[in-house]
C-alpha cells in the first residue's frame, strides 16, 4: 500500500512530515497552514508539495488516502468528521476533540465507515525510559501511581488555547499521564475525581483552570494521581512515580531511579527521548501497510482514553466523583 499523505497545521505537523516520510513508498502530497506568514516559507522549503491554507483541497483529492491533523484543537473535531466522510485514515493530535457530545458522533461515524482508521500521537508510548519502566515491574503488584504533566512554559496558555471556549488542560496536557497510567496498568479506571485552580492565571487572558487534580480509581483498588500543571515555573516535565509492594520506579529532575529493599540505583534510559517520538505515527502507518502489524492503540481505546478525559471535566464542575461511562 502507498501512503499519500496531507497534513494539516506545520507546528508539531513538522514532525509528523518527518515521521511519515522517513518511510518507503510514504509521501506528504499537501500541507495545509492557516498561518498565511509560514505559507510562503513552506512553499520554498517544499516546493514538490502543494501548499495550501485552503483544507478542502485535502478532502476533495481522490489521491490522499491519510489526512494527519496536527491544527489547533477548536479544529480536531471537523476535520475529523470531513477526513471520516471523505474515506481517509487519520492521524490525530490530542485531543481527538473538544466535548463528550463532539466525541459520540465520531464514534458513531466511524462505525458506519469500520474501513477507517483512526490514531492519536500518544507519544509518551514510545519513549524508552517508560517501556523499562514497564518491564521492570509486575503491574500486579502496584498500588499507586503518582503523574505529574509539568508544562513548563506557561506563556503557551495565552494563544490559542485561550480563546476556545472548551479548551481543557486535562483533555490538552493530563491525557498524556492518563494514558501512560492506563497502559502500565494495562487497565481502565472505573471513577475520576478532579480539582483545580486558576490561582496564578486568574488575572490572565487564560479564565480556564491551570492546574488540576485528578484522583483515579482502578479494579483491584489501585489509585493513581495525576496532575496537569499548566502554570508552574518548572521545565516542561513528566514526573513519574509508580509504587508497588516489592519496589518503586521514579522519573524526576534529578534522574531514573529504582527502590527495592536492598538496593537504589539509578536507570539511565533515555528521557525525553524525543528522537523516538516518530516511531508512533510510524506503527500506525506500518498498521495501514501490513494487516499483521498491530497499532499500539485500538479504535475503541481512543475513545476510552477521551471518555475518562471528559468524566474529568465534568467531575472538575460538578466537584464530585464520577463514574466513567465508556461508549459501546
Amino acid at each position: 500500500m502507498k501512503i499519500s499523505a496531507a497534513i494539516i497545521g506545520m507546528g508539531i505537523g513538522s514532525k509528523h512530515l518527518q515521521a511519515i516520510e522517513e518511510l518507503k513508498n510514504c509521501s506528504v502530497k499537501i500541507i495545509c497552514e492557516k498561518n498565511l506568514k509560514k505559507i510562503n516559507y513552506l512553499r520554498k522549503k517544499f516546493p514538490t508539495k502543494l501548499i495550501t491554507n485552503d483544507e478542502n483541497k485535502i478532502f476533495d483529492n481522490k489521491d490522499i488516502n491519510l489526512v494527519s491533523i496536527a491544527s489547533y484543537d477548536n479544529f480536531h473535531y471537523s476535520q475529523i468528521i470531513k477526513s471520516i466522510k471523505s474515506k481517509k485514515h487519520i492521524i490525530i493530535e490530542k485531543p481527538m476533540c473538544l466535548n463528550y457530545k463532539q466525541l459520540k458522533k465520531i464514534y458513531e461515524l466511524l462505525k458506519k465507515n469500520n474501513g477507517i482508521k483512526i490514531y492519536s500521537n500518544l507519544v509518551l508510548r514510545v519513549n524508552k525510559l517508560f517501556n523499562k519502566f514497564k518491564k521492570r515491574i509486575l503491574k500486579k503488584n502496584i498500588f499507586y501511581i503518582e503523574a505529574d504533566y509539568i508544562w513548563g512554559r506557561k506563556f503557551k496558555l495565552y494563544g490559542w488555547r485561550a480563546k476556545i471556549r472548551d479548551y481543557s488542560i486535562i483533555s490538552g496536557a493530563a491525557i498524556h499521564m492518563i494514558d501512560l497510567c492506563n497502559w502500565i496498568l494495562a487497565s481502565k479506571p472505573k471513577s475520576i475525581f478532579a480539582l483545580g485552580n486558576k490561582k496564578s492565571t486568574k488575572n490572565t487572558k487564560f479564565k480556564k483552570e491551570s492546574f488540576v487534580v485528578l484522583l483515579i480509581k482502578y479494579p483491584n483498588n489501585v489509585i493513581v494521581k495525576i496532575t496537569a500543571n499548566a502554570s508552574g515555573i518548572y521545565d516542561h516535565f513528566h514526573e513519574l512515580k509508580i509504587f508497588s509492594k516489592d519496589k518503586t520506579l521514579v522519573n524526576s529532575r534529578l534522574g531514573a531511579f529504582e527502590h527495592n529493599q536492598k538496593l537504589f540505583k539509578k536507570l539511565n534510559f533515555s528521557y525525553p527521548d524525543k528522537a523516538n517520538r516518530g516511531k508512533m505515527i510510524q506503527n500506525f502507518i506500518k498498521s495501514l501497510k501490513n494487516k499483521k502489524i498491530k497499532p499500539f492503540l485500538s479504535k475503541k481505546y481512543q475513545f476510552e482514553l477521551m471518555s475518562i478525559c471528559f468524566a474529568g471535566q465534568q467531575s472538575l464542575k460538578l466537584s464530585k466523583e464520577i463514574k466513567i461511562k465508556y461508549l459501546k
